[in-house]
């Protein structure tokens, strides 16, 4: 969708819509003010059942001239960058029932938020709800609704189109993260995901390296063959580079599990959870497309997105439970379930970077427990770091852009529940509690003595139905996360 700044005080069209976000005390004050250029706008409009609540909308459509629609932000002292990006969805879902396709936008005049976070936030609303997977649908033109194409921002701020150019990029790259996760495996897997990567070196500052099943089997990636020993489709481990500051040598690195699909293997997923398991390389898309976030905005920073690739899959060459294999970096790992199979494939990807790398920072965002999601349901991901400043950074991108984590403790009491009788370390818990803690402390083993921070994004990079400006299935979490926690590193 374009987003731009309405030209000051243009007079509307007959066959304009314009959206005024306003806030309940403006509804209350009797006699509500609106931009010069929208005077009279709702003249004759009976706003009696109209109180201004967090995302209620009202659309008042006279014949003779343009059409309004309000939509409510709640009490002001209570509005937030996240509650506005939730009302902005609500308008996003009237105009597509009633057929509109551009409108004229009014973010609302009081102070809380101030004015150039909520004029970001109502664009990043409207981008973001404004979204569709239905490429495989055959959809009749009557039933079709369409996207939004433009929203034109009436707007004081002064730096208006650059917060609006910034959104789109961000946005964006949103969507397409979304649609990479919802693609089905057959389209999205290791060989593809890796070939999409490769088209991101055309972006200035940004360099791909992959390394196919021959390279992998030469630096002795032990997990990640294992993993793939039952799939047709090779395993790919890609590491894409942004080099946005010419004066540093320091780099963060983000990495992301890429299961492009998870049956289980020989753990089989049973019917009611294997159906979305496309879903698994969700950590992958995120990052990939936080680092093009990153290059396209010429954050200046040094980034690393590394992607282990491959499917969890069946066959007779398929790994087994009580297998052991040797990582990256030398330990043995004895398989205590081959449905915990991204702590492996992470797990070499982890050792390498910090290894081969040497970043001053790793994050890593996977889709890794169940038990993140019977923790914190799908609104929440857990989170846990070895380094204070790392929590720090997260903790304060997770405010700015709305995506929530929850920390969790790595005591090292912990430790004990992952070791092994026949190999240095399993990768199941002598336990069943604890589950989203025990995928960490198996990861720990494989970060050296780096500063490292482990996402958790089972819940949130999936819905079962829509919320707010996150739609059903695939939500693209993480992208505007860890674009927040770029631009705060202290490298």
């Amino acid at each position: 969708m374009k987003l731009t700044v309405h030209k000051k005080d243009a007079k509307l069209r007959q066959t304009d819509v314009c959206v005024i976000f306003v806030s309940q005390e403006w509804v209350s004050s009797g006699n509500p003010a609106l931009p010069r250029n929208l005077s009279g706008l709702l003249d004759g409009a009976d706003l009696s059942y109209f109180k201004g609540k967090q995302s209620e909308t009202y659309l008042y459509a006279p014949k003779s001239s343009a059409k309004a629609i309000l939509c409510g932000i709640g009490e002001e002292k209570k509005a937030t960058a996240e509650s506005l990006r939730n009302a902005a969805s609500a308008v996003v879902g009237l105009c597509r029932d009633r057929g509109v396709t551009e409108i004229c936008a009014a973010p609302p005049s009081g102070q809380s938020p101030a004015g150039d976070l909520s004029l970001k936030a109502i664009a990043e609303g409207l981008s973001l709800a404004n979204y569709s997977f239905d490429r495989y649908r055959n959809v009749p033109a009557d039933e079709a609704k369409p996207l939004l194409k433009a929203a034109h921002f009436i707007t004081d701020v002064k730096n208006a189109a650059a917060i609006l150019r910034e959104a789109e990029i961000i946005s964006a790259n949103i969507l397409a993260c979304r649609d990479l996760v919802n693609e089905t495996s057959e389209q999205s897997n290791p060989v593809s995901i890796a070939a999409q990567a490769r088209k991101l070196a055309s972006i200035k500052g940004v360099t791909c390296t992959v390394l196919g099943k021959k390279e992998i089997e030469k630096k002795k990636m032990g997990l990640l063959l294992a993993v793939n020993r039952g799939s047709k489709i090779e395993p790919r481990l890609v590491v894409l580079a942004y080099k946005g500051d010419h004066g540093s040598k320091k780099y963060c690195a983000l990495v992301g599990k890429g299961i492009t699909f998870d049956s289980g293997g020989v753990n089989l997923k049973p019917s009611g959870h294997i159906e979305t398991m496309r879903m698994d390389m969700a950590g992958a898309a995120a990052v990939m497309y936080a680092l093009k976030t990153a290059a396209e905005l010429k954050l200046r920073k040094n980034l690393y997105a590394v992607m282990p690739l491959t499917e969890n899959m069946i066959s007779n060459e398929a790994y087994r439970p009580g297998d052991i294999f040797t990582a990256y970096n030398g330990k043995t790992v004895e398989v205590g379930n081959t449905d915990a199979e991204g702590r492996l494939i992470l797990a070499d990807a982890l050792s390498y970077t910090v290894r081969e790398l040497k970043p001053a920072y790793v994050v890593d965002l996977a889709t890794l427990t169940g038990a993140c999601i019977v923790a914190f349901g799908e609104i929440t991901a857990a989170f846990l770091s070895n380094d204070d400043g790392l929590r720090g950074m997260l903790k304060s991108a997770s405010e700015t852009s709305g995506e929530k984590l929850w920390e969790l403790p790595l005591f090292p009491e912990y430790d004990e529940n992952m070791k092994s009788d026949i190999a240095d370390i399993s990768n199941m818990s002598a336990e069943r509690n604890a589950g989203t803690i025990m995928g960490a402390v198996f990861l720990k083993n494989f970060i050296d003595d780096a500063k490292w921070a482990h996402i958790d994004i089972a819940g949130t990079a999936w819905y079962s139905k829509q919320r707010g400006y996150r739609p059903k299935n695939a939500t693209g979490y993480g992208v505007r996360l860890l674009t927040d926690f770029v631009r705060k590193l202290d490298i």
